[in-house]
C-alpha cells in the first residue's frame, strides 16, 4: 500500500468539539465516548503515514466503521430543534468516521467502497452544519471526479446550493459565503471540460438560477455583490456576454461605493471586444478617463488608448498620452503607458520613435507585465530587421525577468504571465539563425541537452 500523503479530515477539533452542550450526564458522557473513540481512531489512520501496511489499513478502516454503525445519520430525526444539541454532535462523530473511512479506502484502492461510504452520511436538509457538511460534500466530489464521474461530482457540489434560502445564518452549509458562491464557477469548469454540450446548458441552468436566488435573498449585501462579481465571471466562461455585460452593469449601478469603475471597465471591453458596440464602450471609458479620480482615471485612460490604438486614431491617442502622463505613479501603469506609446509610434512607421519608448520600459521596469512586453517587442522588431544578435541581447533580458518572476512570484498572476511572454520569446529564439553566435549560446543555454526542448522557467 503506497504511503498516505494528504489527511482527509482537516478542521476535525472545530468539527467535534463543540460548546454548548445540552442534556443529562448520560448524553454528555456518551459523547465523550464517542469523541474519543473517533480520535483513538484517528490515532491509527496517523500511524499509517509512518508505518504504511495492509494490516494498520483495515485495523484502522474497522474502527472509524464501528464509530459511524454506532452513531449513524439514520438516527437523527428529521425534525431538529437544536443543531448544537447532543444528537447533532453524535451524528458529526459519525460522519467524521465515514470521513475518515472514506479516506482509507481510497488509500487501498476500493474508491466504489469509499463514495458509498461517504454517500451514507449525506443529507439533502444539510443537518450537520457548515464545517462537516461542507468537508463531506468536497471529499464526496473529489472522489468522484477520481471516479470519472463528473455528473455526480457537480451533484454533489449542487447539493450545498439547492437548499438556498432567505435568512440563512453563517452556520449553515448553504450560506452563501465565499467558499460556497465559488462553487458554480467549478461545476461550469467540470461541466464544460467533459465536452457535453447538454450538461453544460443543464448546469448554466442551475447555476444562473442560484444567482439569482442569491440576489433575491440577500439584496444590497456583500452577498449579492460577490454573486453579482461571480456571475459576471461564470458568463464570460460560457461565453455569455450579453448576460455578463448586465451583470457588470448592476454591480456597477447597485454598489456604487465598492469601486464600480472596475466593473465599468470590465464592461466596456466585452463591449468592444466581444460584442462590437464600440461606441459604447468608448462613452463608457470617457466617463470614467474625464470625470473618474486616481486608479480609475489612470485604468480607464489606458483602455481607452488601447482602443484608439485599434481603431488607428492614433492623433487621438497621442493626445491622450501626453494627457496622463503624470498621472501614472505606478510602476505597472507607467511601463504600460511606454508599451503603448511605442506601439503608436510603430504604427506611425517610425521605429526609431518607438524603440526608445520600450527601450525605457523595459529598463525601468523590467519586471512588469508590460516592461516585458516591451523586451519582447524589441526583439521581434530586431528579427525583422535581420538584426538576430541585437533580438538575442534582448531575449536574454527577457528570460532573466521571467525567471525572477516565476521563481519569486511562485503561483501569481505575475508568475503566469511570465511563462506565457517566456513561451513566445522561446517561439522567437527558434526563427533567428543559429549561424548566428549571440543566438547560437543563447540557444545552448536554453537547451543545455542537445535535441531538447528550450529549458524553462520553473
Amino acid at each position: 500500500m503506497r504511503k498516505r500523503t494528504r489527511h482527509v479530515v482537516p478542521y476535525t477539533l472545530l468539527a467535534l468539539l463543540l460548546t454548548g452542550c445540552v442534556g443529562g450526564d448520560s448524553d454528555l458522557a456518551r459523547l465523550h465516548r464517542a469523541q474519543k473513540d473517533f480520535w483513538q481512531a484517528k490515532h491509527y489512520q496517523q500511524r499509517l503515514d509512518i508505518y504504511p501496511n495492509q494490516t494498520l489499513a483495515e485495523e484502522s478502516l474497522e474502527h472509524y466503521r464501528e464509530i459511524a454503525r454506532r452513531f449513524p445519520l439514520a438516527d437523527l430525526p428529521r425534525a431538529i430543534e437544536d443543531p448544537d444539541g447532543i444528537p447533532v454532535k453524535l451524528a458529526r462523530v459519525g460522519a467524521m468516521s465515514s470521513l475518515g473511512a472514506a479516506g482509507i479506502l481510497r488509500e487501498l484502492g476500493r474508491p466504489d467502497e469509499a463514495i458509498a461510504t461517504l454517500e451514507s452520511a449525506c443529507r439533502p436538509d444539510l443537518p450537520l452544519g457548515a464545517l462537516v457538511e461542507r468537508m463531506l460534500r468536497n471529499e464526496l466530489a473529489s472522489h468522484l471526479l477520481e471516479a470519472e464521474r463528473p455528473v455526480d461530482a457537480i451533484a454533489a457540489y449542487h447539493s450545498l446550493l439547492a437548499p438556498l434560502a432567505p435568512d440563512l445564518h453563517e452556520e449553515h452549509a448553504a450560506y452563501p459565503n465565499e467558499e460556497v458562491l465559488a462553487l458554480p464557477a467549478l461545476m461550469v469548469d467540470l461541466a464544460k471540460e467533459t465536452g457535453d454540450s447538454l450538461l453544460t446548458a443543464d448546469t448554466d441552468r442551475l447555476v444562473a438560477l442560484y444567482f439569482d436566488g442569491v440576489s433575491r435573498h440577500y439584496p444590497d449585501s456583500d452577498v449579492e455583490w460577490e454573486a453579482l462579481l461571480r456571475s459576471a465571471d461564470v458568463a464570460i466562461t460560457l461565453e455569455h456576454w450579453e448576460r455578463a455585460t448586465q451583470n457588470l452593469r448592476k454591480l456597477a449601478e447597485r454598489f456604487p461605493d465598492r469601486e464600480p469603475w472596475r466593473a465599468e471597465l470590465r464592461r466596456a471591453t466585452l463591449l468592444s471586444e466581444q460584442l462590437g458596440r464600440s461606441e459604447e464602450s468608448e462613452a463608457i471609458l470617457l466617463r470614467w478617463a474625464t470625470d473618474g479620480v486616481g486608479d480609475a482615471a489612470v485604468e480607464a485612460s489606458l483602455q481607452w488608448i488601447r482602443l484608439l490604438l485599434r481603431t488607428e486614431r492614433r492623433e487621438q491617442a497621442l493626445e491622450q498620452i501626453r494627457r496622463i502622463k503624470k498621472m501614472t505613479n505606478r510602476r505597472s501603469d507607467q511601463a504600460e503607458l511606454l508599451y503603448l506609446w511605442g506601439v503608436l509610434e510603430l504604427g506611425r512607421g517610425s521605429w526609431e520613435e518607438a524603440r526608445p519608448r520600450w527601450g525605457q520600459a523595459a529598463a525601468s521596469h523590467p519586471y512588469t507585465r508590460y516592461g516585458m512586453e516591451s523586451q519582447l517587442a524589441i526583439a521581434h522588431n530586431w528579427s525583422e530587421r535581420e538584426e538576430p544578435r541585437f533580438a538575442a541581447r534582448s531575449l536574454a533580458r527577457l528570460f532573466r525577468a521571467c525567471r525572477r518572476n516565476t521563481r519569486h512570484r511562485a503561483g501569481s498572476e505575475l508568475s503566469r504571465l511570465s511563462l506565457e511572454i517566456e513561451s513566445r520569446a522561446d517561439s522567437l529564439l527558434g526563427t533567428l539563425p543559429a549561424s548566428e553566435p549571440m543566438v547560437r549560446t543563447l540557444v545552448e543555454k536554453r537547451n543545455p541537452n542537445a535535441g531538447g526542448v528550450p529549458e524553462r522557467s520553473p
